[in-house]
């Protein structure tokens, strides 16, 4: 007698059954394999260094009055596209966030009162003030740096009580920002 046909080359049934668990292990592991790949993409760009804005301006010209000088700057931004501009005097935030002031001005003779350097935020809050020495040396320096959180809108800026022409100006007086 002959044996038939589907018993020919062994078990058919049990053939079909292990091709099956092949063809589901492949599809499982190419799935396995697909989300490693992109989990590892992700994590490595989420690791890329992002760039910090910085913006830093120097003293332009310092033009004093009877209470104040109004303060022009020299502005240079570095990736603060979207996040800063300047309008000569001051700064817009135009992003919410964490920010790391930080402020030098040098003045070049001595003064009748203290040497006060003071950051506001519009409209007329005072952020941070600064004391410098009035006397001493043949010039004197006033400085500081902090972070703060500002909103968008803000708009920042650096006032002397000093009514004296006799700062530096150029790279030794400046203010910025950077976003942490």
């Amino acid at each position: 007698m002959e044996a038939p046909h589907l018993m020919e080359n062994g078990n058919t049934s049990q053939r079909r059954k292990w091709c099956k668990v092949a063809l589901y292990t492949s599809i499982f592991v190419l799935i396995v394999i697909s989300f490693l790949v992109s989990t590892i993409f992700y994590l490595l760009h989420d690791k890329q260094p992002q760039e910090t804005c910085w913006a830093h301006g120097f003293l332009k010209r310092y033009n004093p009055t009877s209470n104040r000088g109004t303060m022009i700057w020299e502005w240079s931004f570095k990736h603060c596209h979207g996040l800063v501009k300047d309008h000569n005097e001051y700064l817009i935030i135009m992003e919410d966030g964490n920010y790391f002031i930080y402020a030098q001005i040098n003045r070049e003779t001595e003064t009748e009162e203290s040497f006060t350097l003071a950051l506001y935020k519009e409209p007329g809050i005072t952020l941070n003030e600064a004391v410098g020495p009035n006397k001493g040396g043949n010039n004197g320096t006033v400085n500081f740096g902090r972070p703060f959180y500002l909103r968008k809108g803000d708009e920042l800026r650096c006032e002397l009580n000093v009514n004296s022409g006799k700062i530096l100006l150029g790279y030794q007086s400046y203010w910025g920002l950077y976003k942490i």
